[in-house]
């Protein structure tokens, strides 16, 4: 299943739906009589049994729509707003965890996982506008697997890491180079990594059972409809089991997540003409194979205070 929050027309407050077939949206925090989770955190923590009760209730939906009926709580797809699909409580970022991406860098690939925090306020959905930084003119996009955790769990072993997963989304690790690259020769990358809107995430989470493999999806990411990058899950360097073992030794709870890394074709390793790095007015679309299209609006104006 995909699981979203989103607005309904005139509505002030998010509400957990469901994506259903024909890029419609039913409404799951709305359905009388029926004991549901009231949003995708709710669903994460209460576990298999909720996914059980909202599954049942998405193929009763589903059979009313083939007969023709018209739900109340059903509505178009382009007539909701999306919301992040959740505001996770810790994103663990890896880095340099594809050999060409490391390689469009400074060449130099980690030899464990290792990466950084990413700051949950800078979280957005799909179709918000992200404000490009005045102090950056390095402004880079990233589009990764993020894994979403499923349950309490700490130190835990990578035959076991599977487990923990509840399913999985796109975030784009948007990145000030120039302040990122700077911050690192200090050791610690923190401001080139975390600023408004730098982790736009969406549009909505995919169950694990939807992606039997993870390791085996592409990564395209198009800038005004031009393609950037163009990867495969299967060449990450770390993969999910020890990404979640690692960074595992810091806690995890229902709802965190691990962004796994990003391909090469990156504006850092555009070696042409002009260049790849955004500017005001840029359409960025992060695409994952089995999830669908996280797609983001450039500007450079800042917002009213």
């Amino acid at each position: 299943m995909k699981l979203l929050t989103f607005r309904p027309a005139r509505a002030r407050t998010g509400h957990f739906g469901v994506l259903l077939s024909g890029n419609r949206v039913l409404d799951a925090s709305a359905l009388p009589g029926r004991k549901l989770p009231g949003s995708v955190v709710d669903c994460i923590q209460q576990g298999d049994a909720a996914l059980a009760a909202l599954k049942t209730t998405v193929d009763d939906a589903e059979a009313a729509l083939q007969r023709g009926e018209q739900l109340p709580h059903v509505f178009a797809l382009d007539a909701v707003t999306l919301e992040a699909p959740l505001r996770p409580g810790k994103i663990m970022a890896v880095g340099k965890n594809y050999a060409d991406h490391a390689a469009e860098g400074d060449g130099h690939a980690y030899t464990r996982v290792a990466g950084f925090i990413k700051v949950t306020s800078c979280v957005v959905p799909h179709g918000a506008t992200i404000r490009k930084p005045a102090w950056t003119e390095a402004y880079d996009y990233e589009n990764e697997l993020a894994i979403v955790i499923g349950r309490e769990c700490c130190d835990v072993a990578p035959e076991a890491a599977y487990e923990c997963v509840f399913g999985y989304t796109i975030m784009n690790d948007l990145s000030c180079r120039d302040v990122q690259q700077a911050e690192r020769k200090e050791g610690n990358i923190c401001i080139g990594k975390n600023f408004p809107t730098a982790a736009p995430l969406g549009p909505w989470i995919v169950t694990r059972d939807e992606i039997p493999d993870p390791h085996n999806l592409r990564i395209v990411t198009r800038v005004n409809g031009e393609v950037r990058q163009d990867g495969n899950t299967a060449n990450q360097i770390h993969r999910i089991p020890a990404q979640i073992a690692w960074y595992s030794r810091a806690g995890f709870e229902p709802g965190d997540l691990i962004s796994s890394g990003t391909p090469a074709g990156t504006g850092m390793g555009y070696k042409g003409p002009g260049t790849w790095y955004l500017q005001h007015g840029d359409r960025v679309e992060c695409e994952i194979e089995g999830i669908g299209v996280l797609a983001n609006t450039v500007t450079t104006r800042k917002r009213r205070a």
